[in-house]
């Protein structure tokens, strides 16, 4: 949820060029689905992020409840991509994990900018009764859903590209505990 919506765009423009010149042939359908899954969230992450980024208190309990309602959804999607994701046995291959961590990699920023417009927004959502209730279930629920499939795909990465993954994994942990901090949580 950060201001770097031009930066991210320039970003996922280039990571998807890049992932669309792989071999199709190289990546597996079941892989295949978990990297749209996880674009699927990304998608979804971007649209909770626009609206925790509008919103005031004047929106009121409404406002903070249509927030909620989207970011149910993108739990949905993390719940698909860790079910999908996971459902795939042994460990993806060279190919495979440098598409996963691409993807992964775009994804990062973008949870870590929503995070922080979520933390930004907390005095807004305390102005609202029962609004910080809701936040802070839905920060904890994101961050189950997403530590379930971060377990899941460090698992199945290959051992050469584990420190990548890791620092990656490293770095949505930090933004969920900086986020958790801000709410007493």
């Amino acid at each position: 949820m950060r201001a770097f919506s031009t930066v991210l765009v320039a970003a996922a423009f280039v990571f998807s060029a890049h992932a669309a010149a792989l071999d199709k042939r190289a990546i597996s359908a079941p892989v295949q689905l978990c990297i749209d899954d996880i674009n699927s969230a990304a998608a979804q992450l971007a649209i909770v992020k626009a609206d925790v980024d509008a919103f005031i208190s004047s929106k009121g309990y409404s406002g903070a409840l249509a927030i909620h309602n989207k970011e149910q959804v993108l739990e949905t999607r993390l719940k698909k991509a860790g079910t999908d994701c996971c459902a795939f046995t042994g460990t993806v291959t060279t190919e495979e994990a440098d598409a996963v961590l691409n993807t992964v990699s775009t994804l990062v920023p973008q949870v870590s900018a929503a995070l922080t417009s979520i933390v930004t927004k907390k005095p807004q959502f305390d102005a609202i009764l029962l609004a910080t209730t809701l936040v802070k279930s839905d920060i904890k629920n994101l961050d189950s859903q997403t530590k379930t499939l971060d377990t899941c795909l460090l698992a199945k990465t290959p051992s050469t590209h584990l420190d990548a993954a890791n620092a990656l994994v490293n770095q949505i942990n930090t933004s969920f505990s900086t986020a958790k901090t801000a709410y007493g949580i």
